[in-house]
């Protein structure tokens, strides 16, 4: 594992990020892998209603690396985002470094889960 995450706490810690790909899971993988949402509730202007403001240390490159995990402009307090079924995240950060933390952390979340419940 390349990357070691922390969650934020406060709200402005993931300011002028921008989208830096998009990722595809289920609310609950998400939360299994990252924990709750440190948003979950609609933005004003109701372009976001779950948000995930995380911070990785990217042993590569002894840095750390500011990602956001959020729902975009879907305009129903966070329905179809949570709603148990695949959903296309949007990955925030200041370079692909975000993307890549957030892939593999929710890669290896996941695949520890199945291999939990194959070997339970």
């Amino acid at each position: 594992m390349a990357y070691t995450y922390y969650k934020l706490v406060g709200q402005g810690s993931s300011n002028m990020t921008s989208l830096q790909g998009r990722i595809s899971a289920t609310y609950e993988e998400m939360v299994a892998a990252f924990g709750e949402p440190h948003y979950s509730e609609p933005s004003g202007d109701g372009k976001v209603n779950t948000e995930w403001e995380l911070e990785f240390f990217d042993m590569g490159f002894n840095r750390m690396v500011m990602a956001t995990i959020y729902d975009w402009k879907d305009y129903d307090g966070g329905l179809r985002s949570r709603n148990g079924q695949p959903y296309e995240w949007h990955i925030g950060g200041h370079n692909q470094g975000a993307w890549a933390a957030v892939d593999e952390v929710l890669k290896e979340s996941i695949a520890n889960r199945e291999f939990e419940e194959e070997y339970a």
